[in-house]
């Protein structure tokens, strides 16, 4: 089942350069973007009214977009304005215009009824370029369906074990440490400390030989994760126990991701990873980025290699512990979603654990 009425990631907006069409699929939709004239960015349903050909397989004229199987030319606005060797241009002539919008540098699509899309629903996020960061992005492609995911990142546990010599490394505290969890609209906010950590390499520099670690990000639906991390002498979470300190870190993370659903069995993610730009050169971004990207690939590795056993036996039911609380409570307002603006889709089958 999807959730239409929601704004779904189509890309970070650097990707969709000027006088190229961009085929996308969201939610087992199909869409062409391009760009006007004055740099503005349309989404159309990427199928032709008249024979159903790409229209991402088409040609921009101006600020329109032309069919190149038989000709027909489409408006920004989706209305067909020409066919070629006729005059009249029935009403029903047209294919469906998707709602954009930019946030930081991603480019957010509305796939369900125009009429509902708000554009300050959009959840916020950093721009790439802002000069307060040293960011750098990326995205992987998934053969797994998006609530994997999903499930992977509201159970940060498994840094302890999936990210051992990556982002877990020397942290066993993330097994150990239960979060604090808050309501969101359409989503949660997780938060923890991880005390008496040991950083190593330029990190140690940063933060000292022992340091208190303050976790807080904000998980939204369909899959928007906005983390930052502070770096803190040791002793003081034991002075701001359930809260972030009114002091500055010492070091201060930031991440944010991006999981669309393309298909059941098709997911992108979206990741950018950074620091303050005063905690960061560009060097040691390239490091971390580097460590981020290979615990992503490990993420990468197990939640496929999870959707083939669950393939294998789809109806086989798994077995919650008490680190599913994050993924519980989202399922649950997933599945309070799809009561509501749910529509078939394939293959979900075994993607819930007995509880849930």
């Amino acid at each position: 089942m999807w959730v239409r009425n929601a704004w779904y990631v189509a890309g970070w907006s650097n990707e969709f350069d000027a006088g190229r069409v961009h085929a996308r699929t969201i939610i087992d939709q199909p869409v062409a973007l391009y760009r006007t004239g004055d740099g503005k960015l349309i989404a159309l349903e990427d199928r032709c009214c008249h024979r159903f050909a790409p229209l991402s397989m088409g040609r921009i004229e101006g600020d329109d977009l032309r069919c190149m199987y038989h000709g027909l030319k489409f408006a920004p606005d989706g209305r067909c304005i020409e066919i070629p060797g006729q005059k009249l241009i029935p009403q029903s002539a047209c294919v469906r215009r998707y709602p954009v919008e930019v946030r930081g540098s991603w480019v957010w699509l509305w796939m369900g009824d125009p009429a509902a899309a708000d554009p300050q629903a959009v959840p916020p996020s950093l721009a790439l370029d802002d000069p307060a960061y040293r960011l750098k992005a990326g995205h992987l492609d998934y053969t797994a369906h998006y609530l994997l995911i999903d499930d992977n990142l509201l159970d940060l546990t498994h840094l302890s074990f999936a990210h051992e010599n990556t982002l877990g490394q020397d942290m066993p505290q993330w097994a150990d440490e239960r979060p604090r969890m808050l309501p969101l609209e359409r989503g949660l906010r997780v938060q923890r400390w991880i005390r008496n950590h040991r950083p190593r390499g330029f990190m140690r520099k940063k933060a000292g030989d022992c340091a208190d670690v303050w976790n807080s990000y904000d998980f939204v639906f369909p899959g928007l994760f906005l983390q930052r991390t502070g770096f803190y002498p040791a002793g003081t979470a034991e002075r701001s126990p359930n809260a972030e300190p009114p002091e500055p870190p010492l070091f201060y993370r930031v991440d944010e991701q991006a999981v669309t659903p393309i298909s059941a069995r098709a997911s992108r993610y979206f990741y950018a990873a950074g620091a303050r730009s005063e905690d960061i050169d560009p060097e040691r971004l390239d490091r971390l980025f580097a460590v981020t990207q290979t615990a992503f690939g490990e993420d990468k590795a197990l939640i496929e290699a999870q959707q083939k056993m669950i393939d294998l036996d789809p109806d086989r039911r798994m077995i919650p512990t008490n680190s599913d609380a994050g993924p519980t409570r989202f399922r649950n307002l997933v599945d309070q979603l799809l009561a509501t603006d749910g529509t078939p889709s394939s293959g979900t089958a075994g993607l819930r654990p007995a509880s849930l």
